[in-house]
């Protein structure tokens, strides 16, 4: 069946991760002898799981991880630790997702949060907002819901009124592409290094 949509996730797919800043960067905030240096960490804390699903507020998030910081440590430090890890949107992504607008329609898909948000939507090079490229931003932190949850899925479908059979998942996570292809979706693993914009010209 013809592809008619695509779907993208941002991190590592249009948008690179600086990982090890971001380690860098929390590290400089923690007290001596902390041994919670990575910033990953965090990732499996009950607070990061609640804010990326929306269930708590920026501020109520950023309560919850203070006590790893050096009491001197102010919110914005912790905000600016945070975005850290958001690399600079490629102009070639851009030229990329112009010309793919043409022809498909065009969804992003991810799983992120309220700080993150405020950060990227408005550093995309040629563009007022990241909403400018596509119909509709769909994020885990607004919908209550994370990939590879496939009830996430089927709300994108359902709200945009879309054939998984017509329609394309960019993701680099394994576990999102295998819960995304078990609804239908044709899918597309996104690993380090691959030529995006060469892979989408031989559509």
């Amino acid at each position: 069946m013809a592809l008619k949509n695509i779907i993208f996730d941002l991190g590592d797919v249009l948008i690179p991760l600086r990982r090890e800043e971001a380690r860098k960067s929390f590290e400089a905030l923690l007290p001596a002898g902390n041994p919670q240096t990575d910033i990953f960490s965090f990732k499996t804390l009950d607070a990061f799981m609640d804010y990326e699903t929306g269930q708590i507020s920026t501020e109520a998030f950023l309560e919850r991880i203070r006590t790893y910081f050096r009491r001197d440590v102010s919110g914005e430090q912790i905000v600016d630790a945070w975005n850290r890890i958001i690399g600079d949107f490629p102009e070639v992504h851009v030229e990329m997702l112009r010309k793919l607008g043409r022809e498909y329609r065009l969804f992003v898909l991810s799983n992120t949060n309220e700080i993150h948000v405020r950060k990227f939507e408005k550093e995309v090079p040629g563009v007022d907002h990241l909403g400018d490229l596509f119909e509709k931003l769909y994020y885990s932190h607004e919908l209550g819901l994370r990939k590879p949850q496939e009830e996430i899925y089927q709300r994108v479908l359902s709200e945009s009124s879309l054939n998984p059979a017509e329609t394309l998942f960019a993701d680099d996570l394994p576990e999102n592409i295998e819960s995304a292809g078990k609804l239908g979706l044709q899918t597309l693993h996104v690993t380090p290094g691959m030529d995006l914009p060469g892979w989408f010209n031989r559509l």
